[in-house]
């Protein structure tokens, strides 16, 4: 066996291993599954608000989840605490969090954060909960600390971070709401939303401590110049180039009522002047998402990683992977149904994540929902490349396929090949830098386009892989649903498929051929 033949052999036993293996990966997905729902006898809404964590400091118990979230009942409130040693698939109530400084019970907001180094005498790996004790007449706020030794089992209080007034939203009562941990520069971070300031209606800020239990006066984030304006909730994510993303929903936006709005900063203390507003996040095909967004980077997906926001508004993700760029946002559904504040976690895999929800706003009986979503595998990041034109590789252009040389951005020549979206068995190509846009045949011509759910669309971005009609040592890719027809180059400005056979030409049977790198 020649050494190229040899290569190309090992090349396409590889890649048939690894639709195997995506295969798997796609039924290994869960959800929508139930972690607790709410009875009729409890007060309304029951649940919101949901919060997990998956232990990466605690040695032979990392990979374990804990979740919690708002629980609504007749009396004193605390956040329950859910255990899961199976990736996130089943979750067991293994404690709760109470107030035992206050007499008012755990209400409002709770989050929860593994300690990554050591703060003070916190040792790394300690477990941390905020949330905001509110007493039963809603009477005043306080944003208090909690934290855990035995990994989630029982709970003690560290210390008081802010107090304000009374829990009504509407801008009159001065309370605080929505913490965030993030440790950064040596420091314990909390971000929250405060309406103490009179200048301001509310404004986003955060203190910071070296030990837990003393911090700093407050910082403002996002302090908008008119005071009517209400920014709040802020989130907070690492990206692996190093800087932070941060998310947060912007009251009186003029692009939509509580528009997700976010700002990028290679320190997580300074996100630029607190009264620009920053980036309104605007998908390509021109989708705002509004209401309580949750931010987190997901590192195993590519190049860049994959950024993905959730928000009230919609049951979908919210993805970039070109580092926060605002011109590169897409959209992609889950099974997990809208909710106030949902959350993400990235899983262990490092391309796929949990979706939790707790449920809408209002007066009836939520359940706790979650299910995982594949943000897509880095290994099946592929280029393209002519077998008729060396060094020229399939990309998209303005939303066109084309072949390019030496192709810029570099990730649009970058597809994930992934199982067919009509039948796996076959192959689709997804952006890189696009997730949920696939290469797809329209009218014959080739284009990038995001993923609809239709069955049209499947079938028209589905192709099989046969040995190369110029090149058997090679591919070419045969249409699902035009079966004569083939993926091909034309004229190096366009791609589209044509029908093909053993009698094409020569030229027409290389401009079909290609190969895998």
């Amino acid at each position: 066996m020649g050494k190229k033949l040899k290569r190309m052999w090992v090349k396409t036993i590889g890649l048939a291993l690894l639709a195997c293996l995506m295969i798997i990966g796609e039924a290994n997905a869960f959800g929508p599954s139930t972690m607790y729902t709410s009875p009729s006898t409890d007060p309304g809404p029951g649940t919101l608000y949901p919060r997990a964590i998956r232990l990466q400091y605690n040695g032979t118990s990392n990979g374990t989840m804990l979740a919690t979230f708002e629980h609504y009942v007749n009396g004193t409130p605390t956040f329950p605490i859910y255990r899961s040693t199976d990736g996130g698939v089943s979750w067991t109530k293994i404690s709760e969090v109470a107030d035992t400084v206050n007499g008012w019970g755990l209400r409002y907001q709770p989050f929860l954060y593994e300690l990554p180094q050591a703060i003070g005498n916190l040792p790394a790996g300690t477990l941390l909960c905020a949330g905001n004790s509110i007493p039963s007449d809603l009477s005043q706020t306080k944003l208090d600390l909690y934290k855990s030794t035995d990994k989630g089992l029982t709970w003690t209080f560290v210390s008081s971070i802010a107090t304000g007034g009374r829990a009504d939203p509407n801008g009159s009562y001065d309370p605080v709401w929505e913490p965030f941990l993030l440790v950064a520069n040596n420091k314990l971070i909390m971000y929250y939303s405060d309406e103490r300031d009179a200048a301001h209606n509310q404004k986003l800020v955060h203190v910071t401590s070296t030990n837990g239990t003393t911090w700093s006066s407050p910082v403002e984030d996002i302090a908008l110049a008119d005071s009517t304006k209400r920014p709040g909730m802020t989130t907070v994510a690492k990206l692996g180039n190093g800087n932070y993303i941060m998310t947060y929903e912007y009251g009186g936006s003029p692009n939509g009522n509580f528009a997700v709005y976010y700002k990028i900063s290679s320190n997580p203390e300074n996100f630029g002047a607190a009264t620009d507003p920053g980036t309104l996040l605007k998908t390509r095909d021109g989708v705002v998402p509004t209401s309580s967004p949750y931010v987190v980077w997901v590192p195993g997906t590519g190049p860049n990683g994959t950024i993905a926001v959730t928000s009230n508004s919609s049951t979908e993700l919210f993805l970039n992977s070109e580092n926060g760029a605002s011109d590169t946002w897409t959209r992609v559904s889950t099974v997990v149904p809208q909710g106030y504040s949902r959350a993400i976690l990235p899983l262990a895999d490092n391309h796929s994540v949990l979706v939790l929800s707790g449920g809408p706003l209002g007066s009836g009986h939520n359940s706790v929902t979650y299910g995982s979503k594949d943000l897509g595998d880095a290994a099946q990041l592929h280029q393209i490349e002519s077998s008729r034109y060396a060094g020229y590789y399939i990309r998209h252009y303005n939303f066109l396929a084309r072949i390019d040389t030496n192709p810029s951005p570099v990730n649009d020549s970058k597809f994930r090949m992934v199982p067919g979206l009509a039948d796996s068995g076959g192959v689709s190509f997804e952006s890189v830098n696009f997730p949920g846009y696939y290469l797809r045949h329209y009218n014959y011509v080739m284009q990038l386009s995001r993923n609809d759910g239709t069955t049209t669309f499947q079938q028209d971005a589905t192709f099989y892989q046969t040995a190369g009609l110029a090149n058997s040592s090679q591919v070419s890719f045969r249409s699902y649903n035009f079966p004569t027809y083939y993926l091909r180059q034309s004229n190096y400005t366009g791609m589209r498929i044509d029908p093909l056979s053993s009698s094409s030409s020569t030229t027409d049977k290389q401009d079909a051929t290609f190969i895998i790198h």
